[in-house]
């Protein structure tokens, strides 16, 4: 028995409708590079418990603490508490963090190995999010005469989102991983002055895999560049 024309060819056009609407749908469902970028600046972001918030605070820490010197050879740790509350950013972290400095004959501080993780969330006007954080760096410009610190090592974010953009809201989970080279923290102010590093962001949006690379330069003054698929952004890390 054979089917009649008029059969076979409404088989065709709902085997080729039915394949549009799955592309269709990958394609809402594939994360946009400006959603990538806004998950990207919104880890590195002072106010969200980010990349700069740890540089800064443990900067801080570095080059007030004036007993320092009765660190050397030893583990230090400590635990707090980090929360910001300005519409529309809200952020609550619990971060621990532990660090050993070494020394030389003269009892002062060289470089220290630095380690830090937090557990917490944030919001901003387009994303809220639930992370943990990881972050490794060896630092060196301890010693009194010299006017930044150094910094080189990974901070890593990893955790599950929701993101609008242009008027459309999605789910997904998101890892966020930034190798630094040469990043120099100003001893005056705390704040990122150069270096730069790069990075993956890859993850899940409604089972469909996502991964974006690309580079950051810390140009001063909370300004960065963010290059994405060749396309450069100018981010502000202060906020």
């Amino acid at each position: 028995m054979t089917l009649s024309k008029s059969i076979v060819a409404a088989i065709v056009i709902l085997s080729l409708i039915s394949c549009t609407n799955e592309e269709d749908m990958e394609i809402k469902n594939e994360v946009s590079e400006e959603e990538a970028v806004e998950l990207i600046e919104s880890s590195l972001q002072k106010s969200t418990g980010g990349l700069n918030k740890m540089t800064s605070t443990f900067s801080e820490e570095l080059t007030t603490n004036i007993t320092l010197n009765e660190l050397c050879g030893t583990l230090y740790d400590t635990s707090f508490n980090y929360n910001y509350n300005e519409a529309p950013i809200l952020a609550d972290y619990a971060i621990d963090w532990s660090y050993m400095m070494a020394c030389n004959g003269f009892n002062v501080p060289q470089m220290v190995d630095f380690e830090a993780g937090s557990v917490g969330s944030y919001s901003t006007s387009r994303i809220n999010s639930s992370d943990v954080t990881n972050t490794a760096i060896a630092i060196s410009g301890l010693q009194p005469s010299a006017s930044s610190l150094l910094f080189n090592g990974f901070f890593n974010r990893e955790g599950t989102q929701s993101i609008t953009t242009n008027l459309k809201t999605r789910s997904l989970s998101s890892k966020f991983n930034v190798d630094l080279a040469d990043v120099l923290i100003d001893k005056s102010n705390y704040s990122i002055s150069s270096g730069g590093g790069t990075f993956v962001l890859s993850g899940l949006s409604q089972n469909i895999p996502f991964s974006f690379n690309g580079s950051i330069v810390f140009n001063g003054n909370g300004s960065v560049t963010l290059t994405v698929n060749e396309n450069d952004y100018e981010i502000n890390i202060n906020e």
